[in-house]
Order: structure tokens, then C-alpha cells, then sequence
């Protein structure tokens, strides 16, 4: 499956994670403002840190939304010198229901808190199938876009209108589930607004979470639903062989699959290397 680089998959630890809220509400001409921010602290795997600082103000007038967001992301070595920095906005105004903009000011909507939609648990799984979990499919195949992991088609239990073909990656060796996608030929409701779109909504009260914008000139919307996992949603454009992706992965399990595919090409030139020299010393003794 060709997906333009649908999914850029990133190095990440599970060392130590912080996180700070503050809302501050108030009137605004009218309506009512609220401010968030957020930070977070990751210690990766190569001993690097990971430090996001996002801010958010939200106002609403009436049924009118305006959103504003700012993610700021810098990335220091151990001893504290910057390997990356970078900086996202995106501000947006549309209109959403009494649920919804109560939602959008801040926290999780009252039906995802009703069925604990943020919990660990519930952030576990895409489409009935579990992160970390073994597939047992038999009809694993390698793909050349996704070359440390290999590739079922699978259907799940309740399908998504529109989305024909549906995609598990798993890990090579042990076969844990790192990666889904949900895929469709043509545009899932065209003439729906990016930020308006059933799929972000619903995405949204599934896991409890802000759909952040990825880009500013496609409809790419990323959810990080905790633990280390994220789902995006392409709403068009995705790839060459599809209009439609929305794909969820697991970055602990991807970073496994990564050391059991590297142990597999040792294995392979091991092999390699041992049939050789039977061959070299074959000949020799023939001559």
C-alpha cells in the first residue's frame, strides 16, 4: 500500500512524562475565553529529551468557536544542546453545538468522560484490534513502504462506511500489532469542512482528545490518544491508491519492531556469510 509517507514513524521513550494544566475562563465581549497550556517531558531511548509546550485559547460566542493553537517542540542531547526545535499555530473559527463547544473549551466531552473514553484502556485499541498485541493471521506479507514491519489485510468487526480495505502492520519476529489503517478510494464526505468532518467528531468522542491540525493546506489531523500512541486522519489526498487513510499506531511497539527487524538482517548476513565460506571451501577442495 503506497501512502506518501502517511505515517512518519519517530523515535520515542517511555522514561518520564509530565504534564501541567492551567484553564482560566472568563467573559469576552460577550462570550466566554478560556486558556490552556500544556507541557511534556520524554527521556528517548537514545538519551535524548523531548520537551512540547502547547498553548490554547479557546472562545466561544454563542455557538461560534474561535480556536487558537500554539505547539512549540525542542529536542536536546544529554548534554543539553538543541538537535531540534520547532514551532506550529493554527487559529479557526466554526460553529459546534452546546456539547461541543463546552468540549472544545476544555477536557473531554460529558459522553467520552461517561464511558472514560481517556483512560488507558480505552486508548489500547483502533478498530477491535489491540497495540502490543499478537496477530494471529497467517496472511502476513512484507511491504516495501513499511520495510520493518509486515502486512494482513483484515476486516474488523464494524466497518467504516466508505472504507473498503483495511490494513494491520505487526512486528517481524513476534508479530505484535504496531500499526492499523482504515482505507478508502474515494473522499469520506467531500463537501464537509475540515474541522467540521463527521470522522474528526467522532474521533474526537471516541478518545477524548483535541484533533490537532498537522497541516495547513491538507486536511491532516493527528490525535494523540496517550501511552505513546497516536491516530491520524487524512480526510483527502492521502496517497496515490487512496483518498482516505486513517491510520492509528503504537511508537513503543514500531521502536521494537525496528530491533527485531535488525535482528533478522544480522541473522540473514550471519547465514549469508557461513554459505559462503561452505562454498569457498567446496571449491578449494575440489581444486
Amino acid at each position: 500500500m503506497k501512502t506518501k509517507n502517511a505515517i512518519a514513524a519517530c523515535v520515542a521513550g517511555t522514561a518520564m512524562a509530565l504534564a501541567v494544566v492551567v484553564a482560566h475562563g472568563g467573559e469576552a465581549a460577550g462570550g466566554h475565553a478560556v486558556k490552556t497550556s500544556d507541557s511534556a517531558v520524554v527521556t528517548n531511548d537514545n538519551g535524548s529529551v523531548s520537551r512540547t509546550f502547547t498553548e490554547c485559547n479557546v472562545t466561544t460566542n454563542g455557538n461560534m468557536v474561535t480556536e487558537r493553537r500554539r505547539e512549540t517542540r525542542t529536542t536536546t542531547d544529554t548534554e543539553g544542546n538543541v538537535l531540534e526545535s520547532s514551532t506550529s499555530e493554527y487559529a479557526q473559527s466554526y460553529t459546534v453545538g452546546t456539547e461541543g463547544a463546552g468540549f472544545l473549551a476544555g477536557g473531554a466531552s460529558p459522553a467520552a468522560e461517561e464511558k472514560g473514553a481517556s483512560s488507558p484502556e480505552s486508548c489500547d485499541s483502533f478498530l477491535g484490534l489491540k497495540f502490543g498485541e499478537v496477530y494471529d493471521g497467517t496472511n502476513l506479507v512484507s511491504d516495501a513502504d513499511q520495510p520493518t514491519l509486515l502486512r494482513a489485510e483484515f476486516k474488523p468487526a464494524k466497518t467504516l462506511a466508505g472504507f473498503g480495505d483495511y490494513y494491520v502492520y505487526v512486528t517481524p519476529k513476534s508479530h505484535k500489532i504496531a500499526k492499523v489503517y482504515a482505507c478508502a478510494e474515494h473522499e469520506i464526505d467531500p463537501g464537509a469542512r475540515w474541522r467540521k468532518h463527521y470522522l474528526i467528531e467522532a474521533l474526537e468522542k471516541r478518545y477524548g482528545t483535541w484533533a490537532r491540525l498537522c497541516d495547513f493546506w491538507r486536511p491532516i489531523y493527528a490525535f494523540d490518544i496517550g501511552c505513546g500512541r497516536t491516530v491520524k486522519a487524512y480526510l483527502a489526498g492521502a496517497s496515490d491508491e487512496y483518498e482516505t487513510i486513517i491510520a492509528a499506531y503504537d511508537l513503543k511497539v514500531l521502536a521494537e519492531a525496528r530491533d527485531e527487524a535488525e535482528e533478522l538482517r544480522i541473522e540473514a548476513r550471519r547465514k549469508a556469510a557461513k554459505a559462503r565460506e561452505s562454498k569457498v571451501s567446496e571449491a578449494a577442495d575440489a581444486f
